[in-house]
């Protein structure tokens, strides 16, 4: 079985890229693993709360909808102005998204799947840790990368530039890839990278 990783700069459309290979390439088969839907689950669980809680206190937790929720707007304005707290999160977090990975990694394998599909944004900041036969790295320029962010996300300017630079540069993802797919454009330029990827490099 073949293992593919899908990272890139966030607001560069790796969540498209992603829907498109899903698509294309997996038609049927196992569904792609998501570190971001995995962050989503812990984030429900009461465990993780807890240890949120503690790390940075009661304002992470906010009582929405009959349960208590992360309050991720409060969150991501910490942990994107603080270093420190920013490596407490991934601390908490990491581990345990590392850990589903494989086990699913695992458990298409045992079903049979010829190809693993696995989205991480993070990849090369959490040093490249997880084994894959190729990188395929989403990328577009800043100013795309702000406008998408802005608008499919509502965030202002200041909090945009803190989380780009939390995050390696997109020259230096690229520049460690193994594909590069450049979305700057629309979806139908998009699919077609991702058409030309999968005759190229599938079935390996």
């Amino acid at each position: 079985m073949k293992s593919w990783i899908i990272t890139g700069g966030i607001g560069c459309g790796k969540s498209s890229v992603c829907e498109l290979m899903t698509k294309h390439l997996l038609a049927g088969a196992p569904t792609l693993f998501s570190a971001d839907l995995e962050v989503q689950a812990l984030f429900d669980k009461p465990e993780i709360l807890a240890e949120l809680c503690q790390a940075f206190g009661s304002e992470v937790v906010t009582h929405a909808n009959g349960k208590d929720e992360v309050n991720r707007a409060w969150l991501r304005e910490q942990v994107f102005s603080d270093s420190k707290k920013k490596s407490e999160l991934e601390g908490i977090l990491h581990p345990s998204v590392l850990k589903s990975l494989e086990s699913e990694r695992e458990n298409q394998q045992k079903a049979g799947a010829n190809l693993f599909l696995a989205e991480v944004p993070l990849h090369y900041e959490i040093g490249g840790t997880v084994s894959a036969d190729l990188i395929i790295v989403v990328a577009a320029s800043p100013e795309v990368q702000k406008r998408r962010l802005m608008e499919r996300r509502g965030l202002d300017e200041s909090i945009i530039e803190q989380m780009l630079r939390a995050q390696w540069p997109i020259e230096a993802k690229v520049e460690r890839a193994d594909v590069v797919i450049w979305n700057d454009g629309d979806r139908s330029a998009l699919e077609a990278q991702v058409l030309t990827l999968a005759r190229q490099h599938w079935p390996a």
